[in-house]
Protein backbone atom coordinates (compact mmCIF):
# COMPACT_ATOMS: atom_id res chain seq x y z
CA UNK A 1 0.00 0.00 0.00
CA UNK A 2 1.31 3.71 -0.92
CA UNK A 3 2.35 6.05 1.62
CA UNK A 4 0.69 9.99 1.77
CA UNK A 5 3.39 11.11 0.39
CA UNK A 6 4.13 8.81 -2.59
CA UNK A 7 0.05 9.57 -3.56
CA UNK A 8 0.95 12.88 -3.24
CA UNK A 9 3.66 12.74 -5.59
CA UNK A 10 2.09 10.93 -7.87
CA UNK A 11 -1.23 13.86 -7.87
CA UNK A 12 1.95 16.08 -8.38
CA UNK A 13 3.35 14.97 -11.41
CA UNK A 14 0.50 14.39 -12.88
CA UNK A 15 -0.62 17.92 -12.35
CA UNK A 16 2.42 18.80 -13.39
CA UNK A 17 2.26 16.64 -16.85
CA UNK A 18 -1.19 18.40 -17.53
CA UNK A 19 -0.05 21.78 -17.36
CA UNK A 20 2.71 21.01 -19.48
CA UNK A 21 0.12 19.55 -21.94
CA UNK A 22 -2.20 22.35 -21.60
CA UNK A 23 0.90 25.26 -22.28
CA UNK A 24 1.93 23.06 -25.22
CA UNK A 25 -1.59 23.67 -26.79
CA UNK A 26 -1.82 26.89 -26.10
CA UNK A 27 1.13 27.51 -27.94
CA UNK A 28 0.59 25.88 -30.60
CA UNK A 29 -2.79 27.59 -30.79
CA UNK A 30 -1.49 30.62 -30.34
CA UNK A 31 1.24 29.73 -33.25
CA UNK A 32 -1.42 28.66 -35.91
CA UNK A 33 -3.21 31.95 -35.04
CA UNK A 34 -0.47 34.05 -35.62
CA UNK A 35 0.43 32.29 -38.96
CA UNK A 36 -3.36 33.49 -39.86
CA UNK A 37 -3.44 36.49 -38.35
CA UNK A 38 0.08 38.03 -39.84
CA UNK A 39 -2.00 38.50 -43.06
CA UNK A 40 -5.62 39.61 -43.89
CA UNK A 41 -7.42 41.27 -46.93
CA UNK A 42 -10.72 43.35 -47.26
CA UNK A 43 -12.65 43.45 -50.25
CA UNK A 44 -12.99 47.53 -50.05
CA UNK A 45 -15.18 48.63 -52.77
CA UNK A 46 -16.41 46.55 -55.73
CA UNK A 47 -17.40 48.95 -59.01
CA UNK A 48 -19.60 47.44 -61.83
CA UNK A 49 -19.39 49.00 -64.83
CA UNK A 50 -22.80 49.16 -67.34
CA UNK A 51 -23.07 49.98 -70.94
CA UNK A 52 -25.95 49.58 -73.94
CA UNK A 53 -22.62 48.42 -75.96
CA UNK A 54 -22.69 43.92 -76.39
CA UNK A 55 -20.25 42.09 -77.59
CA UNK A 56 -21.37 39.56 -80.45
CA UNK A 57 -21.06 37.19 -77.69
CA UNK A 58 -24.02 39.10 -75.84
CA UNK A 59 -28.11 39.83 -76.61
CA UNK A 60 -29.12 43.28 -77.45
CA UNK A 61 -31.88 44.33 -76.04
CA UNK A 62 -32.54 48.20 -77.21
CA UNK A 63 -32.15 50.65 -74.75
CA UNK A 64 -30.97 48.39 -72.46
CA UNK A 65 -27.49 48.31 -70.26
CA UNK A 66 -25.41 45.34 -68.77
CA UNK A 67 -22.96 45.07 -66.78
CA UNK A 68 -19.76 44.84 -68.73
CA UNK A 69 -16.73 44.92 -66.46
CA UNK A 70 -16.37 44.00 -62.81
CA UNK A 71 -13.40 46.12 -60.79
CA UNK A 72 -12.74 44.21 -57.52
CA UNK A 73 -10.29 46.77 -54.81
CA UNK A 74 -8.52 44.38 -52.12
CA UNK A 75 -6.32 45.52 -49.78
CA UNK A 76 -3.97 43.14 -48.42
CA UNK A 77 -3.42 43.94 -44.61
CA UNK A 78 0.28 43.19 -43.35
CA UNK A 79 0.01 42.95 -39.34
CA UNK A 80 3.49 41.78 -38.53
CA UNK A 81 6.47 44.13 -38.80
CA UNK A 82 8.42 42.02 -41.08
CA UNK A 83 8.23 42.74 -45.18
CA UNK A 84 5.45 41.09 -46.72
CA UNK A 85 5.68 38.98 -49.59
CA UNK A 86 2.46 39.38 -51.79
CA UNK A 87 1.14 38.64 -55.48
CA UNK A 88 -1.31 37.52 -58.05
CA UNK A 89 -0.84 36.51 -61.81
CA UNK A 90 -3.70 35.11 -63.62
CA UNK A 91 -3.38 36.52 -67.15
CA UNK A 92 -2.29 33.21 -68.43
CA UNK A 93 -6.23 32.50 -67.99
CA UNK A 94 -7.44 34.70 -70.43
CA UNK A 95 -4.29 35.40 -72.63
CA UNK A 96 -3.72 31.51 -73.40
CA UNK A 97 -0.32 32.68 -75.89
CA UNK A 98 1.07 34.52 -72.47
CA UNK A 99 3.79 32.19 -71.04
CA UNK A 100 3.52 32.47 -67.38
CA UNK A 101 6.15 29.79 -66.92
CA UNK A 102 8.50 32.71 -65.41
CA UNK A 103 6.16 34.20 -62.42
CA UNK A 104 3.46 31.59 -61.75
CA UNK A 105 0.25 32.05 -60.78
CA UNK A 106 1.16 32.83 -57.56
CA UNK A 107 -1.90 33.21 -55.62
CA UNK A 108 -5.79 33.02 -57.40
CA UNK A 109 -8.57 35.65 -55.86
CA UNK A 110 -11.11 33.22 -56.28
CA UNK A 111 -15.24 34.51 -56.27
CA UNK A 112 -17.61 31.69 -54.62
CA UNK A 113 -21.08 30.88 -55.07
CA UNK A 114 -22.57 28.06 -54.57
CA UNK A 115 -21.06 26.05 -57.92
CA UNK A 116 -19.29 28.67 -59.50
CA UNK A 117 -15.52 29.55 -59.03
CA UNK A 118 -14.32 32.30 -61.04
CA UNK A 119 -10.89 33.70 -60.61
CA UNK A 120 -10.44 37.12 -61.19
CA UNK A 121 -8.32 38.65 -63.78
CA UNK A 122 -5.04 39.87 -61.85
CA UNK A 123 -1.91 41.41 -63.60
CA UNK A 124 1.41 40.04 -62.46
CA UNK A 125 3.24 42.51 -60.08
CA UNK A 126 6.89 42.67 -58.74
CA UNK A 127 7.25 40.03 -56.34
CA UNK A 128 9.57 41.21 -53.61
CA UNK A 129 9.20 42.18 -50.44
CA UNK A 130 7.15 44.72 -49.48
CA UNK A 131 8.37 47.00 -46.57
CA UNK A 132 7.15 50.07 -47.52
CA UNK A 133 3.55 50.70 -46.01
CA UNK A 134 1.96 48.10 -43.62
CA UNK A 135 -1.03 47.27 -46.74
CA UNK A 136 -0.99 46.57 -50.51
CA UNK A 137 -4.14 47.62 -52.97
CA UNK A 138 -4.82 44.50 -55.57
CA UNK A 139 -7.09 45.09 -58.22
CA UNK A 140 -9.03 42.24 -59.93
CA UNK A 141 -11.38 42.49 -62.68
CA UNK A 142 -13.63 40.61 -65.01
CA UNK A 143 -14.61 42.11 -68.53
CA UNK A 144 -16.32 41.52 -71.90
CA UNK A 145 -16.35 44.70 -73.66
CA UNK A 146 -13.18 45.02 -75.12
CA UNK A 147 -12.79 42.08 -76.95
CA UNK A 148 -14.97 38.87 -76.07
CA UNK A 149 -12.51 37.07 -77.62
CA UNK A 150 -10.11 37.88 -74.85
CA UNK A 151 -11.95 37.10 -71.74
CA UNK A 152 -13.54 34.37 -72.86
CA UNK A 153 -14.29 32.78 -69.40
CA UNK A 154 -16.38 35.81 -68.16
CA UNK A 155 -18.90 36.24 -70.79
CA UNK A 156 -21.10 33.22 -69.86
CA UNK A 157 -21.16 35.17 -66.51
CA UNK A 158 -22.13 38.42 -68.45
CA UNK A 159 -24.03 36.85 -70.37
CA UNK A 160 -26.61 35.64 -67.87
CA UNK A 161 -26.86 39.02 -66.13
CA UNK A 162 -27.50 40.58 -69.74
CA UNK A 163 -30.64 38.32 -70.18
CA UNK A 164 -32.14 39.10 -66.38
CA UNK A 165 -34.21 42.44 -67.50
CA UNK A 166 -33.86 45.65 -66.35
CA UNK A 167 -33.93 44.37 -63.10
CA UNK A 168 -30.30 43.04 -63.26
CA UNK A 169 -28.51 45.01 -60.52
CA UNK A 170 -30.77 43.86 -57.93
CA UNK A 171 -30.40 40.33 -58.81
CA UNK A 172 -26.32 40.83 -59.34
CA UNK A 173 -26.16 42.46 -56.19
CA UNK A 174 -28.17 39.58 -54.41
CA UNK A 175 -25.63 37.56 -55.99
CA UNK A 176 -22.33 39.25 -54.95
CA UNK A 177 -23.59 39.42 -51.25
CA UNK A 178 -24.35 35.93 -50.76
CA UNK A 179 -20.51 35.05 -52.93
CA UNK A 180 -17.52 34.85 -50.65
CA UNK A 181 -14.31 35.52 -51.45
CA UNK A 182 -10.53 33.85 -50.81
CA UNK A 183 -6.98 34.24 -52.01
CA UNK A 184 -5.38 30.63 -52.64
CA UNK A 185 -1.61 31.21 -52.60
CA UNK A 186 0.16 28.59 -54.77
CA UNK A 187 2.91 27.43 -52.37
CA UNK A 188 5.07 25.92 -55.40
CA UNK A 189 5.14 29.54 -56.74
CA UNK A 190 6.29 31.55 -53.69
CA UNK A 191 8.92 28.33 -52.71
CA UNK A 192 10.62 28.91 -56.38
CA UNK A 193 10.97 33.52 -55.27
CA UNK A 194 12.08 32.31 -51.38
CA UNK A 195 14.75 29.93 -53.00
CA UNK A 196 16.31 33.12 -55.24
CA UNK A 197 17.15 34.45 -51.78
CA UNK A 198 20.76 34.47 -51.41
CA UNK A 199 20.53 35.25 -48.37
CA UNK A 200 18.39 32.52 -46.37
CA UNK A 201 18.84 33.99 -42.97
CA UNK A 202 16.58 36.51 -44.88
CA UNK A 203 13.59 33.97 -45.16
CA UNK A 204 12.53 34.22 -41.42
CA UNK A 205 11.99 37.93 -41.63
CA UNK A 206 9.06 37.82 -44.09
CA UNK A 207 6.21 37.46 -44.06
CA UNK A 208 3.76 35.61 -46.79
CA UNK A 209 0.91 33.64 -47.20
CA UNK A 210 1.14 30.10 -46.84
CA UNK A 211 -2.91 29.46 -46.16
CA UNK A 212 -6.25 29.97 -47.81
CA UNK A 213 -7.40 33.48 -46.77
CA UNK A 214 -10.88 34.39 -46.34
CA UNK A 215 -11.50 37.90 -47.92
CA UNK A 216 -13.78 39.90 -45.57
CA UNK A 217 -16.44 42.18 -47.46
CA UNK A 218 -17.14 45.22 -46.33
CA UNK A 219 -20.21 46.05 -44.06
CA UNK A 220 -22.69 47.03 -45.35
CA UNK A 221 -22.03 45.83 -48.69
CA UNK A 222 -22.75 47.63 -51.61
CA UNK A 223 -21.60 48.21 -55.04
CA UNK A 224 -20.69 51.63 -57.30
CA UNK A 225 -22.52 51.40 -60.28
CA UNK A 226 -20.91 53.71 -63.34
CA UNK A 227 -21.17 53.88 -67.16
CA UNK A 228 -18.94 52.96 -69.54
CA UNK A 229 -17.45 56.18 -71.04
CA UNK A 230 -18.73 58.89 -68.74
CA UNK A 231 -16.11 59.24 -65.81
CA UNK A 232 -18.66 61.56 -63.62
CA UNK A 233 -21.34 59.43 -63.95
CA UNK A 234 -22.06 56.79 -60.62
CA UNK A 235 -24.00 55.41 -57.36
CA UNK A 236 -23.98 53.43 -54.83
CA UNK A 237 -26.52 50.36 -54.83
CA UNK A 238 -28.25 49.72 -52.68
CA UNK A 239 -29.07 53.55 -51.88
Amino acid sequence: MKSNEEIMNIISTGIIKRFCCFIFFVGLLTGVYAQKSEISINLELLTVVQSDYRPLALRKVKGDTIPVRMIFFFRVINHTNKPILFGSNTRHYYQKKWDNSKYGIIGEFLMINRTDTIALYTEHGALIPNNLQDSITYWATMECIQDSKKYPVFVPFFRYWGNSGKDWIAKLYNYLKESHFIYLPISSDYQRRLDKFEDKATLDSITYPREIIEIKKREPFSICISEEFKEDYYYFYPK
